[in-house]
């Protein structure tokens, strides 16, 4: 049985949920667009107007950017400023916290809506998933349910197989599109018709037109627990490894998901698309990795085989300790 639906908070709009039938696509795929691939685009659901897309992929080379630069500095200074046992405990609670703000905020409950949480959670959620640096919460859930809309089909948002163009030829660059550039070339999703429900909701709505603010806390805090615990020195190792390399290292993960994920691994029964169940990935990314059983039940708040979904056994602690509500969720 797979969970029940909110009315007042839908899993996506009516248009996002069911998968259109496929467009050919154009016969030049990458020598530009005429005016009726335009329009076609316009109805997926994409963001054309140049100075928006402009916007969203400066927000992304920011967000990959600034982790990336710092991690780099991380192991510059290796030599002189190696990372303490305080800067390894606070970068395992951050990563920790940052990886179940991803995995159970920003997928299984902003975007899925697989369960219902005490509204104090909501907002943790929304603070440590938007640590990630994956972009506001709702041009995330955009993105992401845009995925499902035309998973491995033409307009997947970060497909191996397809672009907004047409089919991706050779392996190697649908990899690279999927893991990586996609964000830096791609067009973002409609975050009225894919995320009105984020927009809705004031915290929700706060928290994403305040990303910068609430992202950057996220570099900040480990700096400033790292002063408290062994002064300066103390918070420049800390804000390098704790803060920096966790991002750097989450978002690699991440993007695996994305690309790894949709090319090596097993399918379930009833599979659609070429997500897969990916046992490393499903370590590495407390149970994301079971990304076909999520293709093909993104309704369900905990994956199958539930005994490796650690996000899975969380939601159904914080079940048991009535923080969360699973309804009819899969268990």
């Amino acid at each position: 049985m797979q969970p029940s639906r909110n009315a007042a908070e839908p899993v996506a709009p009516a248009e996002a949920s069911a998968r259109p039938s496929p467009a050919a696509p154009l016969e030049n795929p990458y020598r530009g667009f005429t005016p009726a691939h335009e329009d076609r685009l316009a109805a997926a659901g994409i963001v054309t107007q140049s100075q928006l897309v402009r916007r969203n992929r400066r927000l992304n080379a920011i967000s990959i950017g600034v982790p990336a630069i710092g991690s780099l500095a991380a192991l510059a200074l290796l030599p002189v400023a190696p990372p303490t046992l305080s800067t390894l405990a606070i970068f395992a609670v951050l990563f920790f916290i940052q990886s179940f703000g991803l995995s159970i905020g920003l997928h299984r409950y902003f975007t899925h809506r697989s369960f219902r949480p005490a509204r104090w959670f909501a907002i943790c959620l929304a603070v440590a998933g938007t640590w990630a640096f994956q972009g506001p919460i709702a041009r995330w859930v955009a993105d992401h349910r845009r995925h499902h809309r035309f998973s491995d089909a033409q307009f997947d948002p970060h497909s191996p197989y397809w672009t907004d163009e047409g089919p991706i030829r050779g392996s190697v660059r649908g990899w690279a599109h999927a893991h990586l550039s996609w964000m830096l070339t791609g067009r973002p999703s409609c975050e009225t018709r894919y995320a009105k429900d984020v927009h809705a909701d004031p915290v929700e709505s706060w928290v994403s037109r305040n990303y910068w603010l609430v992202a950057s806390s996220g570099l900040v805090l480990p700096a400033l627990v790292g002063f408290a615990v062994g002064g300066p020195g103390e918070a420049l190792t800390a804000f390098l490894w704790a803060g920096c390399l966790r991002v750097a290292i989450l978002h690699q993960i991440t993007w695996s998901v994305n690309s790894f994920g949709h090319m090596f691994g097993t399918k379930v029964e009833g599979s659609r698309d070429q997500s897969r169940n990916n046992l490393v990935l499903t370590i590495l990314m407390i149970g994301e990795g079971l990304h076909s059983h999520h293709h093909r039940f993104p309704q369900s708040a905990v994956n199958q085989p539930a005994i490796l979904d650690a996000s899975g056994w969380a939601l159904r602690l914080l079940a048991r300790l009535g923080v969360v509500d699973l309804g009819g969720a899969r268990s």
